[in-house]
């Protein structure tokens, strides 16, 4: 595959040479180190010497490069690892769109620079300019990428292997039974009714989202968590209609003729979310979260907490478990955790699933009223 061609500003321009200041005067950037080097405003002699300095740190990588067709880019590898060893791992939707940031930053920090020229010290410099939780994440999409990279000899080695993971300070806190009541009741019939689901069901945001009447039958409310879907067999549960479950999903039922049991009506119906939307009434996950800031900010229930401290919607999963741990019922369980049942699913490659019955009986009263 072809690199990715150079932007019209750099056109014309040897590796590692940029024009910068609009184009009157130009850079280097070392491929050893990744420091940058003011080269001047004449461009003949930034050429020559950047020409100069690549036959010396790049140990002839230009001349073989002219020979082979050009070296392949980590921007252009991307799009090959996201076209290609993406799709068969069948990520969930928001893994997905957490990818895509994360791909997006790497290819603003490394354009067209050539895949087997990126160094330690270009992925830690990447790194140390991001927050714990982000550096994290961009460390473990280029430990993947490079691995591949390095399987189909693109690069002779994985430098973001040899970086060291951040240590991600938790400071959110959990939910206190008095925060999220006023919460419940500063938010609007639909949001009132994903709390009360979460709750009882201990499920995550997009499976509570993601939950529809038709799973309702058989004496049950059959979910398939869509984190663990694919890779582990610990998500397939039934949920049996106890008299607090089945009293929450008639709670999700109203004029609005919707197939999810947590559905809203928007305020202005937009041509282009409705194509991008399985049904048009159908709560995503990130207005989800922005509902539930707006309701708590509301609510004033934590406002002696700072901003980072601020618990959003996917604590009260956990505000759940404990709660099912303090009534003496078995909350892991209902969480969707590993069962010995879920092992056989796994062994039998899905052919004849087998749901791990659960009961939610947890009584919500003292917070939804």
């Amino acid at each position: 595959m072809s690199p990715r061609p150079r932007s019209p500003r750099h056109k014309g321009l040897p590796p590692n040479l940029y024009a910068n200041n609009g184009g009157e005067s130009f850079k280097y950037r070392r491929p050893d180190t990744g420091a940058w080097h003011g080269m001047g405003t004449d461009r003949h002699k930034a050429v020559q010497a950047a020409k100069q300095l690549n036959s010396l740190l790049m140990g002839g990588t230009d001349l073989v490069s002219g020979v082979m067709g050009g070296t392949q880019t980590l921007y252009s590898f991307l799009d090959t690892y996201e076209r290609e060893i993406l799709p068969p791992r069948e990520l969930a939707k928001a893994t997905l769109a957490l990818y895509k940031v994360r791909a997006k930053q790497i290819k603003a920090a490394f354009g067209d620079q050539p895949i087997d020229q990126i160094t330690i010290r270009h992925i830690a410099e990447m790194l140390d300019g991001m927050t714990a939780r982000g550096a994290n994440q961009t460390r473990a999409l280029l430990v993947d990428v490079f691995n591949h990279a390095a399987s189909k000899g693109l690069c002779p080695d994985n430098p973001a292997a040899s970086t060291i993971p951040k240590i991600e300070k938790k400071t959110r806190k959990r939910h206190t039974i008095e925060g999220l009541k006023a919460i419940r009741e500063a938010s609007p019939p639909w949001l009132q009714n994903a709390i009360d689901l979460a709750l009882i069901t201990a499920q995550r945001r997009g499976d509570v989202l993601s939950m529809k009447f038709s799973d309702v039958h058989d004496g049950g409310l059959h979910v398939i968590q869509s984190k663990t879907e694919k890779a582990s067999d610990a998500g397939w549960i039934k949920f049996a209609l106890t008299k607090e479950l089945a009293a929450v999903i008639s709670r999700c039922r109203d004029d609005i003729a919707s197939p999810f049991l947590i559905h809203r009506k928007p305020e202005r119906k937009k041509q282009s979310q409705a194509r991008g939307k399985e049904h048009w009434t159908k709560v995503e996950e990130r207005f989800l979260t922005r509902a539930f800031k707006d309701a708590r900010d509301a609510a004033g229930c934590y406002s002696k907490w700072t901003e980072a401290e601020q618990p959003g919607f996917h604590e009260v999963r956990a505000l759940s478990l404990h709660l099912y741990k303090r009534a003496g019922k078995d909350g892991q369980r209902i969480a969707g955790h590993t069962t010995e049942g879920m092992t056989r699913n796994y062994q039998k490659d899905h052919n004849d699933i087998i749901w791990s019955e659960v009961v939610a009986d947890l009584d919500i009263k003292e917070i939804s009223g």
